[in-house]
């Protein structure tokens, strides 16, 4: 009856804040280049007309080539230069031109910052993990008081010792639910990992009676910073406010179940309300299932998702966005008692430029891996990375990807199985610290048969406590088959390495392990 009651005050108290989450503003059109363009040739004469983005209003302007047949656009802006229509008739050859276009307009709902919102609907959110936490978990850590308030206040941080999920997966995870949270009130990349490390420090304060960690405060920071943006626009894939009825309730639970923090646009009434149709984004989305089977145990069934976002193909412009490329990769293992496996492979660009048929740049890590085939480890941090796509013809394609990062991360022990982080007896024994993770990845495709892939990642992570290092080595080969152009079969081998150090003892083990999956292409 407690667990009932605390569930409908909870209910009551968000839908009576309707000024909490209500939208201030209408949302903004901008439109990337280009608008309209129109070439005239007649008697070797030319000119077009070109829209010009400027302060979201833009202008139109007409341009006509020197006594050389050319248009120069040295006196133009750069984002202007790669706006433009560019044509040039050949000096040896008039009767050849050349002619570079570029994508279509693309109209795009822009939210004015509401940096107030953006803090109550994180307050609101730690609220709603405090509650469920206090009165249905029954948490002795979420007995608050004033009194907590205050001795948090005065007593400093610590580093706690909290098990390998809540401190690996559940504080990035909570990190990046307050970046969202900002993202979706308008606020830019660096002002909603701001919000993720604020709304940490008040969880940290205000809604836990023991003492504040630090380390809690710099994973939930980091998380928001390479996962949050993930999350963000993995569910803004989803939603589509031009469509109604049934399809309307089924994207908004999709996207609520990718990004809680979705869950604001129910109270605010924007699941309900009709908008803009969703935009045209580049990606390409993978559902396999089958079995995978090693030698640490019996076989046992798999469920993955693959998402490859690569949004910055929409524009010819060199600089790209924190983002508009990443690739996540979620597999979940079962077996007749449960999970049992659980893994979670992140990568994304921060900043860079587009170099050729690719990008480099700064790249953002978040690796959460939880297997019965090489036990744990994970991996968050940011370093430099480079991303490539090839074309041979119209059939065959290359692609390759690679980063190399400094890291924070944990391990489980390989030696001293007893002891783990700040060398304290758990059941969950785990090492944290500070580490590097290098990974590289290939493609070789022909469109309408298959692929093969394989790749290639390299962990460790150095024990802050002990003199203990852990490595891991994990080797990939994948041969898919296309069923259709919505499916496949594949077909994949790993090979883990595990190496480890401590004083003067060393361990090394391998564990083989092959899979055999279907496969829903989007």
């Amino acid at each position: 009856m407690k667990k009932t009651a605390a569930v409908l005050i909870l209910i009551m108290s968000l839908m009576s804040l309707p000024h909490l989450f209500a939208e201030d503003d209408k949302d903004l059109l901008y439109a990337d280049p280009l608008k309209y363009q129109n070439l005239l040739i007649q008697n070797k004469r030319f000119s077009f007309f070109n829209y010009i983005p400027e302060n979201n209003i833009g202008y139109m302007e007409i341009a006509v080539p020197n006594t050389d047949k050319n248009i120069y656009l040295e006196n133009y802006s750069q984002i202007v230069r790669e706006s433009m229509i560019q044509f040039s008739l050949g000096t040896s050859y008039p009767e050849f031109f050349t002619l570079k276009t570029q994508p279509q307009i693309v109209l795009t709902p822009q939210k004015e910052k509401n940096y107030r919102k953006a803090a109550l609907q994180v307050t609101t959110l730690n609220m709603t993990v405090w509650i469920f936490n206090k009165y249905i978990m029954e948490e002795g850590w979420a007995d608050i008081s004033m009194e907590s308030i205050w001795h948090n206040l005065q007593s400093g941080f610590v580093w706690d010792v909290d098990t390998f999920r809540t401190n690996q997966f559940g504080h990035p995870y909570h990190g990046a639910l307050h970046y969202s949270i900002a993202r979706a009130n308008g606020l830019s990349f660096l002002e909603s990992t701001l919000y993720s490390a604020l709304g940490s420090l008040t969880w940290e304060i205000l809604f836990e009676s023991i003492q504040p960690s630090a380390n809690d405060v710099i994973m939930n920071t980091l998380g928001g910073l390479t996962l949050g943006e993930v999350l963000y626009r993995t569910a803004d894939l989803i939603i589509d406010e031009s469509s109604g009825g049934l399809q309307r309730a089924l994207r908004e639970t999709l996207a609520f179940f990718v990004n809680p923090a979705y869950g604001f646009r129910f109270f605010s009434g924007d699941s309900f309300k009709p908008g803009y149709p969703a935009q045209k984004r580049f990606y390409s989305l993978k559902f396999p299932f089958g079995a995978r089977s090693s030698t640490t145990g019996s076989p046992l069934f798999l469920i993955a998702a693959n998402l490859e976002y690569k949004d910055y193909l929409r524009t010819n412009l060199p600089k790209i966005e924190p983002y508009e490329w990443f690739s996540l990769q979620i597999r979940l293992g079962f077996q007749d008692y449960g999970l049992s496996d659980q893994e979670i492979f992140s990568t994304g660009i921060l900043t860079g430029r587009k170099v050729n048929n690719g990008l480099a740049g700064l790249f953002g890590v978040f690796d959460y891996l939880n297997s019965q085939i090489y036990n744990k480890m994970s991996a968050i941090g940011i370093g430099p990375g480079l991303v490539t796509l090839s074309d041979f013809d119209a059939d065959y394609y290359f692609s390759s990807s690679g980063v190399l990062t400094v890291i924070l991360g944990g391990s489980s022990p390989s030696i001293d199985s007893s002891n783990g982080h700040f060398g304290q007896k758990t059941n969950d024994p785990y090492y944290f610290g500070p580490g590097m993770m290098g990974r590289v990845k290939f493609e070789f495709g022909k469109r309408g048969l298959g692929s093969i892939h394989t790749g290639y990642s390299q962990y460790w992570v150095h024990s802050i406590y002990t003199s203990a290092n852990e490595y891991l080595g994990i080797l990939s080969l994948n041969i898919n088959y296309d069923i259709s152009s919505r499916s496949e079969i594949s077909l994949g081998y790993d090979y883990y390495l595990r190496h480890a150090s401590l004083q003067n003892e060393r361990f090394t083990g391998t564990t083989p392990s092959v899979r055999a999956l279907y496969i829903f292409k989007f």
